[in-house]
């Protein structure tokens, strides 16, 4: 199962979306339902702007209803990042005890509705880097070039594999022995920086 980070503001603002008390029947089910309009029309250009009265139908107060409104957005738009469907979405939130288990299955059933048109929008509004998942690496030895008559250096082919989104590309560079060494310095340092990073989470 692929984790999701759940902030403590947004997990509030679940908790308030599932509790009868502060969010009643009806403001909850207009909130999933403009949920899922407006994340369910995205991208579409022909689709007219809907004049609903929402706001002035729900009788819950106004602050705790746009909180759970926009948790409840959140929540959709970041376990679409993560690409998680229904069931995984479920694990990921039912360690936060919410109030009301039949609001959360309802939640589900939202997201599993909305979860394509938004796979589709990440798709085309990532700003993810390529993924390097493989390399390879061919050692020649350079006697002479077109400039100099004797060069007598090594020189190594490179050719990274990268992913993006699905699609795979490669990248073709070459480099001698001190440019190659620079390359693994600079690459432990990312590492190394990474590891700081992720112990201190």
């Amino acid at each position: 199962m692929c984790a999701m980070n759940i902030s403590t503001e947004l997990e509030m603002g679940l908790k308030r979306l599932c509790n009868p008390a502060l969010i009643n029947d009806k403001c909850f089910r207009i909130l999933l339902q403009k949920a899922k309009r407006s994340l369910g029309t995205l991208l579409n250009d022909d689709i007219s702007e809907q004049t609903t009265d929402d706001e002035s139908t729900i009788t819950s107060k106004q602050d705790i209803a746009k909180e759970a409104y926009a948790s409840l957005v959140a929540l959709y738009t970041i376990a679409s990042q993560h690409c998680l469907d229904g069931v995984s979405l479920l694990q990921n939130i039912q360690t936060l005890m919410l109030t009301d288990s039949d609001r959360l299955s309802e939640i589900i059933k939202t997201y599993e509705s909305v979860s394509p048109r938004l796979t589709q929008v990440c798709e085309i509004t990532t700003t993810s880097l390529a993924n390097v998942v493989d390399v390879e690496c061919r050692l020649n030895y350079c006697v002479q070039s077109s400039v100099f008559d004797d060069v007598s250096e090594f020189l190594y082919q490179v050719r990274l594999k990268t992913v993006d989104n699905g699609t795979i590309k490669y990248i073709d560079f070459v480099c001698d022995t001190q440019q190659l060494q620079e390359l693994v310095f600079k690459l432990k340092d990312a590492v190394r920086h990474l590891e700081k990073i992720a112990a201190a989470i």
